[in-house]
């Protein structure tokens, strides 16, 4: 049973978004923020550094609007899941917006260690969150069949890995951006664009979720 075709639509779109801007963004802030003089280097590459900026900000927006459009598909699966999902990424959100503008403070008061300290760590927050969300929306997902069993176990799988890859970071045993890091990340970015043309295409199954 195919319905809220055009809520599951507008959240894969969101999903599209949310993973290009996550990362058009670090592509361009993160070799700035490790320039030897980032104040320097950020007042010459002024507007592509806005731009990033701009990209960090479409992502935390774009990731509350996905948990926003497809609460009408989740509630109908379960109410309480349904809130904390919203939440988990309303929170996700403000700290994306606070890690963005964080790094405005590059530009206005030329101070570069503490808002690079602060963006990183509030980025990182924000892969937490994420990866948390993960481990509620991809089993409610496989409980309630509402897109491929492949799709679902694969989100919660990447989800997981992407949480393993942040401890791991956390606790020093890799460094953001390498080949480990890389390798936990990637699958759960690949499945939210697999998810999101799903999404688009065909929708969810609620035949599961309706009485």
């Amino acid at each position: 049973m195919q319905r809220y075709r055009t809520e599951t639509s507008i959240a894969g779109v969101l999903f599209i978004i949310a993973t290009t801007a996550t990362m058009a963004a670090q592509l361009i802030i993160a070799p700035m923020l490790v320039a030897s003089d980032v104040v320097d280097y950020v007042a010459n590459n002024r507007s592509l550094f806005i731009f990033g900026v701009l990209f960090e900000l479409a992502n935390a927006l774009a990731s509350a609007g996905i948990a926003i459009a497809l609460y009408p598909v989740i509630s109908r699966c379960t109410q309480g899941l349904a809130v904390a999902y919203v939440g988990l990424r309303t929170i996700e959100a403000s700290v994306g917006v606070a890690a963005a503008a964080g790094l405005l403070t590059v530009l206005s008061h030329g101070v570069s260690g503490g808002a690079v300290a602060f963006h990183d760590w509030a980025f990182l927050l924000v892969l937490f969150v994420f990866s948390i969300g993960t481990l509620i929306l991809y089993p409610l997902l496989y409980t309630f069949r509402l897109v491929p069993v492949v799709l679902s176990l694969w989100g919660l799988i990447g989800g997981g890995m992407l949480l393993c890859s942040i401890l791991l970071i956390l606790f020093g045993r890799i460094e953001v951006g390498s080949t480990v890091d890389l390798i936990l990340s990637l699958p759960i970015w690949i499945n939210e664009m697999v998810l999101a043309l799903w999404l688009i295409i065909r929708g969810v199954n609620l035949q599961r979720a309706l009485p």
